[in-house]
């Protein structure tokens, strides 16, 4: 399997969505949106503002806005995952919609929750497809 990082407009504004496959570390950095992803395959170790954590087959990953984070592959063996990143406003806006604070935070930087990969997998292939959204 080859080395890709892919980042792709989505049919919604204000989202993004990312396909990578890498055995590299990726250094310290921060996203300016909230990031949702499901790892496919491998597993990765990961530091952020909310502990040191690792993620495997079928786990969510997520960030907040500006947290610093990484990412290392177990084992220098290859992982596979997708990523959607929403813009703040989009997470704000949507919050408001359901009656909660537009102050919204993820919590848990790995989620093991299937029934929530699986949705997330559909969205992710539902706003990257080439047919009408």
């Amino acid at each position: 399997m080859l080395e890709r990082f892919a980042a792709q407009p989505t049919h919604w504004p204000g989202v993004q969505a990312v396909e990578a496959a890498s055995r590299r570390a990726l250094g310290r950095h921060t996203h300016d949106q909230f990031g949702i992803g499901l790892v496919l395959h491998g597993a990765q170790d990961s530091a952020s503002g909310r502990g040191e954590v690792r993620a495997g087959p079928g786990d969510l990953i997520t960030v907040n806005p500006n947290e610093v984070h990484d990412g290392r592959p177990v084992q220098r063996a290859m992982r596979v995952w997708r990523m959607l990143y929403f813009d703040p406003a989009v997470v704000a806006r949507h919050a408001a919609l359901l009656g909660l604070s537009a102050g919204v935070e993820l919590h848990s930087p790995v989620l093991g929750d299937g029934a929530a990969a699986r949705a997330l997998a559909r969205l992710h292939a539902a706003l990257t497809s080439d047919g009408a959204p």
